[in-house]
């Protein structure tokens, strides 16, 4: 019974057009990537971006992103101080090719972290959350960008 439901997943999978998105036709290029906002969180932004992009890739693109991020207070105790903040990392992105607007989107990725005991911990906490905010937004754009190349 088993290999009679794989047999038919593989034909159905096989028949109805399905392609990977990470397929070789979908590669693309910068030719260039401007961050505008905090310098560090654009360095990084900028690397992971650049790390997807094919030298050899016959579509380009230039793109603008602007930045911005916050960091609220989400959680107060009763004494009133925070034990946990809210970091938000916004990107508005406009992709171009050949000086012609392609797409405008913005993305919003937000993470919380607790504060600590100690200073060093609450600061450590608060890097890995803007780190895993970079990634997420980072792998967002890229697939975004992807997902107008199969179109």
């Amino acid at each position: 019974m088993k290999i009679l439901l794989y047999i038919i997943i593989i034909l159905g999978l096989s028949a109805c057009g399905y392609s990977r998105l990470n397929d070789q036709s979908n590669e693309f290029r910068f030719n260039s990537i401007e961050i505008n906002g905090d310098k560090r969180l654009s360095y990084i932004l900028k690397n992971n971006l650049n790390l997807l992009s094919k030298s050899e890739s016959k579509k380009s693109y230039d793109l603008l992103i602007n930045l911005t991020s916050s960091k609220t207070s989400k959680i107060k105790d009763t004494t009133g101080k925070t034990t946990r903040f809210n970091v938000v990392l916004n990107g508005d992105l406009k992709l171009t090719d050949n000086n012609k607007v392609v797409k405008n989107r913005s993305f919003t990725v937000n993470n919380d972290y607790d504060v600590s005991n100690n200073h060093s911990d609450t600061v450590r906490n608060e890097k890995n959350s803007i780190q895993n905010n970079i990634d997420s937004l980072s792998e967002e754009i890229t697939k975004y960008i992807q997902l107008i190349n199969l179109n």
